[in-house]
């Protein structure tokens, strides 16, 4: 017998879940980028980032798998003068970063792996900390593979940061808020 963990149905399910958040919240915020794109890559409100945040909250490891496939799948529409090992790169960067980030506010913060326990200031750390890491390790990774200039790195990491924290900012507390309506009883 194998020591893999076996792979369920609602795995598969988060999965797929995660890639379609991903890339339909994506589509929506190219929809959006007249009025909030900063420079190529970079928006001013990132609202995938809120679903991406989400999406690992909930779902683990098979919504960060889903995220990496979905973040290969965008990249290659956006950065079509790119390597394909460099859009891995981009996607590794990007999903990683909110993973690790997320991780480690939830275990210093006692937010219990099912969230209910889960507070607005709770959301507000999440969000700051995962939108700063991610800004400054994608725009590092950016850096890396040439996509931008030196001078030009921490304005875009900064610029970054408030885009992914209004995105997931608005994503996760809307979901909480929906989940806390939903689970009120009628007394």
């Amino acid at each position: 017998m194998s020591n893999l963990p076996k792979l369920l149905p609602s795995d598969l399910a988060m999965v797929c879940v995660a890639f379609l958040m991903f890339v339909g919240s994506f589509q929506l915020n190219q929809h959006l980028d007249s009025y909030m794109l900063y420079v190529p890559g970079v928006s001013l409100i990132f609202i995938p980032a809120g679903f991406k945040l989400l999406a690992i909250l909930v779902g683990r490891l098979p919504a960060i798998v889903g995220l990496f496939i979905a973040s290969i799948y965008t990249s290659i529409g956006l950065w079509t003068e790119l390597q394909t090992v460099s859009l891995y790169f981009f996607a590794i960067a990007s999903v990683l970063s909110y993973a690790m980030a997320s991780y480690c506010v939830m275990k210093l913060l006692c937010i219990h792996r099912d969230l209910y326990n889960l507070r607005y200031w709770h959301i507000v750390v999440l969000s700051v900390t995962a939108s700063v890491l991610n800004g400054i390790v994608h725009n590092m990774a950016y850096l890396m593979e040439g996509v931008i200039a030196t001078e030009a790195q921490w304005v875009n990491s900064a610029a970054m940061a408030l885009g992914d924290f209004l995105g997931c900012f608005v994503v996760v507390s809307l979901f909480h808020t929906a989940t806390l309506l939903v689970s009120k009883k009628p007394q």
